[in-house]
């Protein structure tokens, strides 16, 4: 006959080592913290799992903010040719607009607009106020002062807008806050100073308050102008970024024009190739070194439809530059044709 259940309870409680019941629930004890255990190996297996996702998955975010075009970076206030530049920035990236061989002249339109390029659902939330400057000058940099017949600028009202002294400036400028606002520019080029002209574009903020809109930053970028050839063979680099101040990455683009081999060459103590780029092209073989110098070779050829390749450059350690002038004397690119035999 079983015990009154009541008096089993009692005996389990009992501190006698020896008694079933005191074993059972040691045994219990020991289950539980081997569960305990094992559950809490289990977190920090986990816990490692996330930190290395997690440190992959920000490694991407990195080098997609390098990818994407510098001047976003979640500023609403951009354009599609002039690029988001500090304020006191005074010398600007280039940009080559080519005209068809036998135009009689260049033509292309700058927006400017108070979103983000790429993500147009982002609007500036406050009113920018800004002055656009178009200033001329001969290809050494210097004033141009020669005849300017031809050379026309309109807004997006129809409004013409002269230069004087080689300087066209168009003040006034508004977007308006908390909608989608662009204006634009319509640039047209006549055929002889094609070639013979650069133009810096500057839209710069007119206030504290627009400045401010702009997070500190103005837009800018200086035009070259040339005739498109479409029998020319000759391919290029250069960095897309206009500053290296804070950051650890750069888009290096190379792009151009027939069939041959281009040598990219980099100091290899100051800045370190993405390998995805090699692995992804197959390339690894293709890199030789010699002292803190690497080279890479490939074959281009346009007729494929491929002329640009962009690349990304990291800093190493023993990087201290902060300027792109410094950054481009680390790297160049040479370009032999092939044999048209």
């Amino acid at each position: 006959m079983l015990e009154n259940p009541h008096t089993f309870l009692m005996k389990t409680g009992s501190k006698n080592p020896s008694n079933t019941g005191d074993i059972n629930m040691k045994t219990n004890v020991k289950n539980k913290k081997r569960i305990g255990i094992a559950v809490l190996i289990s977190v920090i297996i986990l816990t490692v799992i996330s930190a290395v996702v997690s440190a992959v998955y920000i490694n991407q975010n990195i080098v997609k903010k390098v990818v994407s075009t510098k001047g976003a970076g979640g500023t609403p206030f951009s354009s599609n040719y002039l690029l988001l530049v500090p304020k006191e920035t005074s010398v600007f990236a280039m940009k080559t607009i080519y005209c068809s061989e036998g135009a009689d002249t260049a033509q292309f339109v700058i927006n400017v607009c108070n979103y983000v390029q790429n993500d147009p659902s982002n609007v500036n939330e406050n009113d920018i106020s800004y002055t656009l400057n178009l200033t001329l000058m001969d290809l050494d940099g210097s004033v141009y002062s020669k005849d300017t017949e031809g050379l026309s600028v309109t807004d997006n009202d129809g409004t013409a807008h002269s230069f004087s002294s080689g300087v066209c400036t168009i003040s006034g400028q508004l977007l308006e806050k908390n909608q989608r606002s662009v204006n634009t520019y319509t640039i047209i080029v006549p055929k002889q100073m094609v070639g013979a002209v650069q133009m810096s574009a500057v839209a710069e903020p007119s206030d504290s308050s627009s400045y401010s809109a702009a997070n500190g930053n103005k837009l800018g970028r200086t035009f070259t102008f040339a005739e498109y050839n479409a029998s020319a063979t000759t391919w290029t680099g250069s960095f897309s970024e206009t500053d290296a101040d804070g950051y650890d990455a750069f888009n290096y683009i190379i792009r151009g024009q027939g069939k041959g081999t281009v040598i990219l060459t980099w100091d290899a103590s100051q800045l370190e190739i993405n390998k995805i780029f090699l692995d992804s092209n197959g390339l690894q073989r293709n890199v030789t070194s010699s002292g803190n110098m690497k080279s890479l070779s490939f074959d281009v050829d346009s007729t494929d439809g491929l002329n640009r390749y962009d690349i990304q450059f990291y800093k190493t350690e023993n990087g201290v530059y902060t300027d792109m002038e410094t950054i481009n004397g680390y790297v160049t690119v040479n370009f032999s044709e092939a044999d048209s035999q």
